[in-house]
């Protein structure tokens, strides 16, 4: 995995490669983006064309993605980018356990009078 420089990335913040059980390596260009609003169209197509031969996007936001973007993404005559919400990825955070702390409570109800 390489961390990209501040600038002349081309927006890519991570560039590695992804290995599913040791078999299968496919080149991943990652952005992300610590944003409130939604991310829209022209980011997907900025790392689309900050891909290098061979190499696949994901875009990792803090918040959604808008209609448009989503489209652009599954575009079926361009490279798609795999797009990954705010949602998204607290759950797979939280499914890791990366970042978070478990704790657990105690429930205490109190007994009805009996008469």
């Amino acid at each position: 995995m390489i961390v990209t420089a501040a600038s002349g990335d081309g927006g890519i913040d991570v560039r590695g490669t992804l290995v599913v059980g040791d078999v299968i390596r496919t080149r991943m260009a990652v952005q992300v983006k610590r944003w409130k609003r939604n991310v829209q169209a022209p980011i997907i197509q900025q790392v689309r064309g900050s891909l290098g031969a061979h190499e696949q996007g994901l875009i990792i936001t803090t918040s959604d993605f808008s209609n448009g973007a989503r489209n652009e993404a599954a575009r079926p005559d361009a490279t798609p980018v795999a797009l990954m919400h705010g949602e998204q990825l607290v759950t797979l955070l939280i499914e890791h356990d990366i970042g978070v702390r478990r704790a657990s409570y105690d429930l205490i109800e109190l007994a009805e009078e009996e008469e």
